[in-house]
């Protein structure tokens, strides 16, 4: 009886522990697929394919703004083809800080940034966020978002007569090298 019990509790034991093995691989392989969905659809961004944008998020996506505001799904496609007629260049990417994956829910905070260029402005755009995913018929959709208080600024490009001191750009060297060697036109026009 004594034998029983030990190889019934060892076999208990070791079935835990593969099953402990194999929810932590599944954890690992859905934050990598997670991941992949946002470097596609910031690719599709960056080639201007709203398709391709907006292609894992769920049809009842709800999004929080910074100011309060709640957005769909539709309304997030319609400023996006409007943003993209008006801006001239247009570059984007995700910095994903955590991926936390538990059963069908994966939560994501990250920030996206932005460089695009719109009218006589170069904009640099930094936004924190927060997503949340849900697996449904084995795929993952982005089913929500609360967006932060961005930060950015703009610098004025080109030669106008009512232009301001432009702000520092971002981190890029060649943005600073073309912010330095810009100053002596804003100073003598």
């Amino acid at each position: 009886m004594k034998k029983n019990n030990i190889a019934l509790t060892a076999l208990l034991t070791a079935s835990i522990f593969i099953n402990a093995d194999i929810a932590k691989a599944d954890t690992q392989s859905d934050r990598q697929e997670i991941i992949r969905k946002y470097h596609w659809m910031s690719d599709g961004c960056n080639a201007k394919v709203i398709q391709q944008c907006y292609a894992y998020w769920s049809v009842n996506f709800q999004g929080r703004r910074a100011d309060g505001t709640i957005t769909n799904l539709r309304e997030q496609i319609q400023g996006r083809q409007q943003f993209f007629q008006q801006v001239s260049q247009y570059k984007t990417r995700e910095e994903l800080i955590r991926v936390s994956v538990n059963g069908n829910r994966a939560d994501v905070m990250g920030l996206g940034y932005s460089d695009y260029i719109i009218g006589n402005k170069r904009v640099h755009r930094q936004t924190p966020y927060e997503d949340i995913w849900e697996k449904t018929n084995n795929d993952w959709v982005l089913v929500s978002t609360r967006w932060y208080k961005a930060n950015y600024n703009e610098v004025a490009i080109g030669r106008s007569p009512t232009q301001t001191a432009p702000l520092p750009p971002s981190t890029s060297i060649s943005e600073q090298f073309n912010f330095v060697w810009q100053m002596p036109k804003f100073w003598n026009p």
